[in-house]
């Protein structure tokens, strides 16, 4: 085959090749509101609009699990009101484990059973575990000139879609504790406003089936 004749359907080939590779949807896309997950589990997020989109990030966690990343946060005139960080999360198949929340509490939430964690969070100013996934979030705000508060109210939603437990959804809700006065709480007012706390989380996301 001539050269020119050759350059000609090399060029071409690789066009086709970019063009296919550009088609591909990406595994996790936000836009208009919804996160939508084209991995397992198959299902879209609807987030609440006075959330603003910071961005997303794609690594290996700790070696033994592929995390995609997906932040949001509510500003304040003081700095933020209120954070959602969503993570899909799934063992590379060189890594022999399962995710294990047993102990969690079992909500239904949108059809699906969740487990949750609810606890006060206090925001940590040095990175003990940098390669923890909190610590690539924390990291990720910074680089968009964004502080968390120093204490939060915190609930961690977890979903395993399959028997398998190998992938999970987790999805996290905080609001600044600012003005809670949780230091002279009773135990019931901490139960109450942890209560009020989690509907408040089910109204910042809401999962819904593709």
């Amino acid at each position: 085959m001539p050269i020119r004749q050759v350059t000609f359907f090399l060029a071409a080939l690789l066009g086709a090749s970019t063009s296919a590779l550009g088609a591909q949807a990406l595994p996790y896309q936000f836009s208009k509101g919804r996160l939508t997950s084209a991995m397992q589990p198959e299902i879209q997020l609807k987030v609440d609009t006075s959330l603003s989109y910071i961005g997303s990030q794609r690594w290996i966690l700790y070696n033994v699990a592929q995390a995609e990343q997906q932040l949001f946060v509510q500003r304040s005139a003081t700095g933020v009101s209120r954070f959602l960080w969503v993570q899909f999360e799934e063992y590379i198949p060189a890594a022999n484990g399962r995710y294990d929340y047993s102990s969690d509490t079992p909500i239904n939430a949108f059809g699906r059973e969740w487990r949750v964690s609810p606890e006060m969070w206090n925001i940590p100013t040095t990175e003990s575990r940098p390669a923890s996934d909190g610590a690539y979030a924390r990291k990720m705000l910074r680089e968009h000139g964004i502080i968390l508060p120093p204490q939060m109210v915190y609930e961690r939603f977890i979903y395993l879609p399959d028997a398998t437990h190998r992938r999970e959804l987790m999805v996290i809700y905080a609001e600044d504790a600012a003005s809670r006065g949780v230091s002279t709480m009773t135990p019931a007012q901490r139960e109450a406003m942890f209560a009020e706390h989690q509907r408040n989380a089910l109204r910042a996301f809401e999962m819904i089936s593709r």
